[in-house]
């Protein structure tokens, strides 16, 4: 189960449908909030997260979205090291964490770790934590589902979430 995108306008093929399943669509909705942060751009996201047909109007609003998310993951210093290939993956933390590599769930130090991080930042890496284990925000996706939001943005006229 997940989210399908269409374009309202679309003027390319890959602005006219764009699909994520929740996993991978709530980091690209965070990772498009901090970039509007960022940028001081006022997008209503509030229904960005249920399939109701919300999104951007104008191909305007999506250029510079996409402008936005290019300058905000270009900016970090870490993006560079470690977004190179198009399965590198990009952590939001959202409150949960897996077991690097495994994708069980890890709780015994959540608490540590959301304190450590706050709620919306972007990771690059798994972090260790106290105990000594490898973890990862449980909210991730691949560098390759990034450029593909982006390259909708791009060419999709506004898009409505469905």
């Amino acid at each position: 189960m997940g989210v399908d995108i269409s374009g309202r306008k679309p003027k390319t093929e890959a602005g006219d449908y764009f699909r994520s399943n929740w996993w991978g669509w709530r980091p690209i909705v965070a990772l498009s909030e901090a970039a509007m942060l960022s940028s001081k751009l006022d997008y209503d996201t509030s229904y960005w997260g249920s399939n109701d047909g919300k999104g951007l109007k104008t191909q305007k609003q999506c250029d510079k979205l996409a402008d936005a998310i290019e300058l905000l993951i270009s900016n970090n210093p870490n993006y560079n090291e470690y977004m190179v290939d198009n399965d590198d993956r990009i952590f939001i933390v959202m409150g949960a964490w897996v077991e690097a590599g495994t994708g069980r769930f890890y709780s015994e130090e959540d608490n540590d770790l959301n304190e450590q991080y706050e709620y919306g930042s972007i990771l690059f890496s798994p972090v260790v934590t106290k105990s000594g284990k490898m973890v990862e925000s449980a909210h991730s996706c691949s560098l390759s589902h990034i450029k593909n939001w982006i390259e909708f943005l791009r060419g999709c006229g506004g898009f409505e979430i469905w």
